[in-house]
């Protein structure tokens, strides 16, 4: 434990328990925070390898510090103080629930990585949409991704889940016209936070693609106050860029793991299986209960949360 010493995992408090990746999996030792569902314990056990115990800050810090080591070696990150930015902007994420690299990632397979954000975990306690730490983080996920590619990946995958949880919260049916305009402020807000901060490195490492100065406009306005302004305002500095590093920096990929312990209820764009979810009581048997977006759109949820025609 003492890699997490003197960071943002000191003093959080972990719970233990014994679960399995899946019902048909054996159990295995896990540790995570104790406000963290047994969802979350299932998820973390499915994304250590082997089956011996996992803690959570242990095994985050395994990829935190293979990203942040490899960026002070590639001169992708200048200075130990970047680095120990970048991995303390990475932890808070993991740590709030808003965002954290696929599985591929935590488990160091030589395969194409993503970069995911959990859109309900932007929420406020007052439920307003936080756009602009929204945008922050698409930018550490950027940068995150651009060192795991070792700074020559023409193609990023920063993508983001549970759009349906969103709509919940402010009680818009899926599919609805407000809901389509909401879906199309965040794909703009993303793609625009993402090329801007490809940008950012093009201004410090040299440009290798040029700007996109034509895509699909964002709506003027949404049910989400300020969506629609920050979509526009992340183009605009996207379009200011000198060049970008990447080719393309956004994507929305199949759900792993990693959804389900930032706790994701659904993939990208996709609706919402409904207003309950299955699960155990403290005696171990099984039960419907609320889903979060159920809980999130309150009496509204079967109509909200209904599926699409």
């Amino acid at each position: 434990m003492a890699g997490i010493l003197g960071t943002l995992w000191d003093g959080v408090a972990l719970r233990r328990e014994r679960i399995g990746a899946d019902p048909d999996s054996s159990p295995r030792p896990v540790a995570l925070p104790a406000a963290w569902e047994e969802d979350a314990a299932a998820a973390l056990a499915a994304l250590a390898p082997g089956s011996g115990p996992v803690i959570l800050p242990i095994l985050a810090e395994n990829w935190i510090r293979r990203v942040t080591t490899r960026g002070r070696r590639l001169g992708l990150l200048e200075s130990p103080e970047e680095a120990d930015q970048l991995a303390a902007g990475l932890r808070t994420l993991l740590l709030a629930r808003r965002g954290a690299p696929g599985a591929e990632v935590w488990r160091d397979r030589k395969e194409e990585a993503r970069f995911v954000l959990n859109l309900p975990a932007f929420l406020d306690a007052e439920g307003a949409f936080d756009a602009v730490g929204y945008a922050a983080a698409v930018a550490f996920g950027v940068r995150a991704l651009d060192i795991l590619g070792q700074g020559r990946s023409p193609r990023l995958r920063v993508g983001f889940a549970d759009l349906a949880g969103l709509l919940a919260a402010y009680r818009l049916p899926y599919g609805g016209q407000e809901a389509q305009a909401v879906a199309a402020a965040v794909a703009a807000l993303t793609r625009g936070a993402a090329e801007a901060e490809s940008g950012r490195l093009a201004a410090r490492h040299g440009a290798l693609h040029p700007v996109a100065l034509i895509w699909p406009e964002p709506p003027e306005e949404t049910a989400i106050p300020g969506l629609a302004a920050a979509a526009r305002a992340a183009l605009n500095a996207a379009a200011a860029s000198p060049g970008l590093r990447h080719e393309g920096c956004v994507a929305l990929a199949p759900a792993d793991a990693v959804e389900a312990l930032l706790g994701a209820e659904s993939a990208g764009l996709a609706p919402a299986a409904g207003p309950l979810r299955p699960t155990r009581d403290e005696e171990g048997r099984y039960m419907l209960r609320p889903t979060r977006a159920a809980l999130r759109a309150g009496d509204a949820a079967a109509a909200v949360l209904a599926p699409p025609p």
